[in-house]
């Protein structure tokens, strides 16, 4: 009876024991990396029919919208070229000043560990040039995002 009743403490010292291991904290680690997700809308900038000669045709799709939900850093969205008749040559504007060389700032803003950004808007409107040839023309925007790190957390 005494075996059994030492042997019944030494497993019950033993099962203790391990219990005990299973209760060890452990570290976690991880880098998170860069990610920009920019959103530009609409997908296509539509003037409609305009006629030759006139000034400050607003698009009919709107305002040019860009949102950076989704990114963790500072993005800056900046226009690198403009092609296609009759959209280059200065005849395309956004906030009425030439598009090539301007630039957007989405300032990551940081909510609980979380970037969160006001979204950037400007306003596209196109002159087409005196005795332009009638038809159906297609032109490209081209962008230059970049990212920089948010300021101190």
């Amino acid at each position: 009876m005494k075996r059994f009743l030492i042997f019944g403490v030494m497993f019950g010292i033993l099962i203790a024991s391990i219990s005990f291991a299973l209760a060890v904290e452990q570290d976690l680690e991880v880098t998170v990396g860069q990610n920009i997700t920019l959103v530009i809308s609409p997908g296509t900038v539509e003037f409609g029919i305009v006629a030759p000669g006139t000034t400050d045709n607003e698009a009919d799709s709107g305002d040019i919208t860009f949102d950076a939900s989704g990114s963790n850093v500072d993005v800056t969205v900046a226009v690198t070229d403009v092609s296609g008749f009759p959209f280059e040559s200065s005849t395309l504007f956004l906030d009425g000043d030439t598009p090539v060389g301007q630039s957007w700032f989405l300032e990551c803003t940081i909510v609980n560990d979380i970037c969160q950004y006001t979204t950037a808007n400007t306003t596209p409107t196109l002159d087409v040039p005196v005795g332009a040839a009638q038809g159906n023309y297609v032109g490209i925007l081209t962008y230059l995002i970049t990212g920089s790190p948010p300021g101190p957390l």
